[in-house]
């Protein structure tokens, strides 16, 4: 299972915002126990994460240091490159806090997800996710080839490359 620093998402559902927009929600676990609950917000606010009041003080502050600390991306820096490259923009989202945390566990989970589906369709574990551009992926078997290896992709060849620590 997809996981940053010990935190995964489970239970994962999609909702919409006011506006009809497609959000995400779920139970947030830290090292296999669940701790919490994520929802990004219906109105366009701040995301919500909040701990279970039932945590002793030490887990909880732990958890907080880890979500209150991360870097947000590192992960998925080429895919903010080819936004900006796409709408001719400088955007980073180089900042600390629990949403960019859950921004790129959002994005891991889902490549995580497509992982499993097309290395099962391919019978093969090395599985690209290519960016041909920035809303059309392509899934490939192994590494991108001819053209495709100089657009964005990312290649994984395990389930432990979802689990960042």
């Amino acid at each position: 299972m997809a996981s940053i620093k010990g935190i995964t998402l489970k239970n994962v559902k999609d909702f919409r915002g006011h506006e009809g927009e497609d959000l995400v929600q779920g139970d947030v676990y830290y090292k296999g126990k669940k701790v919490g609950f994520y929802s990004q917000d219906a109105w366009g606010g701040m995301d919500n994460f909040n701990l279970d009041y039932s945590l002793d003080k030490e887990l909880r502050n732990k958890i907080n240091e880890i979500t209150n600390n991360y870097i947000g991306g590192q992960l998925f820096k080429k895919v903010d490159d080819l936004y900006n490259q796409t709408y001719k923009v400088n955007f980073h989202y180089e900042q600390k806090g629990y949403e960019y945390l859950f921004m790129d566990l959002l994005q891991l989970l889902d490549h995580e997800n497509k992982y499993k589906k097309y290395s099962k369709k391919f019978n093969n574990n090395s599985i690209s996710i290519v960016y041909k551009d920035l809303f059309n992926l392509l899934i490939c078997s192994g590494e991108p080839k001819g053209a495709l290896k100089d657009k964005t992709y990312f290649n994984y060849k395990s389930l432990n490359d979802f689990v960042i620590n």
